[in-house]
């Protein structure tokens, strides 16, 4: 979905997911101030998954926020109280994250 059929589309019930699928996006390419923006408008359109939160959580941790980060990460691990650091990479393998998500106080294992 493209910036302009969101805009169009504002009631979307997978408006949520796109945002997140852009916030990953904008973390991956070193943009952490719209990774924030996008991930924030995931969580305002009810899209309430852990992955939301762990890449604010990587965004804060990066930018230097760390009171932020930790709160993503809260947030992060209320939602799946399994996650680490190992559990991401086997399934994302992404540098950013993998140097972000301890940042921000995931366990490694």
């Amino acid at each position: 979905m493209s910036s302009k059929a969101m805009r169009l589309s504002p009631h979307d019930p997978r408006l949520g997911a796109w945002h997140n699928y852009l916030c990953f996006a904008e973390l991956s390419l070193g943009h952490y101030d719209a990774t924030i923006d996008e991930g924030n408008r995931a969580l305002d359109a009810a899209y309430r998954v852990y992955f939301v939160h762990m890449l604010l959580a990587a965004a804060h941790a990066l930018k230097g926020e760390m009171a932020e980060a930790k709160t993503a990460l809260a947030g992060a691990r209320r939602l799946n109280p399994k996650l680490t650091v190992k559990s991401i990479m086997e399934r994302y393998e992404n540098p950013t994250l993998s140097e972000a998500l301890p940042k921000a106080g995931l366990p490694e294992e």
